[in-house]
């Protein structure tokens, strides 16, 4: 396995398993939920918001894992890699720095050098 490819693994792991985690996560989101004073439907709003969140964690993860195996995968490993980089943007703006943050800049990072080297290598 070339060194692009096995970026692009650890970053799509770390990514994946980040994504099952926050999905799980929601018992904990339905507790502050219940203890704050939101009402519907923004309650049913931010549930579902976080759970597709998660989905698409997820996704992104296995698309990246499978373009990785491409002959000229690394443009799509390098898209992704500037959604994380928007993500962990967005993630600061509005929420300041937490974990969330670090992780997606952490992914982009594995992502970005994953792509690059990817490219380099089918140039």
């Amino acid at each position: 396995m070339n060194m692009g490819r096995l970026m692009a693994w650890i970053g799509s792991i770390l990514l994946f398993l980040t994504g099952i985690g926050h999905g799980f996560r929601i018992a904990d989101v339905q507790k502050m939920i219940d203890a704050s004073v939101m009402k519907a439907p923004l309650d049913a709003i931010l549930k579902g918001c976080w759970l597709a969140f998660s989905g698409e964690m997820i996704a992104l993860a296995v698309i990246v894992a499978v373009a990785s195996w491409l002959q000229k995968g690394g443009s799509i490993v390098l898209i992704a890699a500037a959604t994380m980089i928007a993500n962990a943007l967005l993630l600061l703006h509005f929420m300041g720095p937490f974990v969330g943050v670090y992780v997606s800049v952490i992914v982009a990072f594995f992502f970005l050098a994953a792509g690059l080297l990817q490219i380099r290598q089918t140039a």
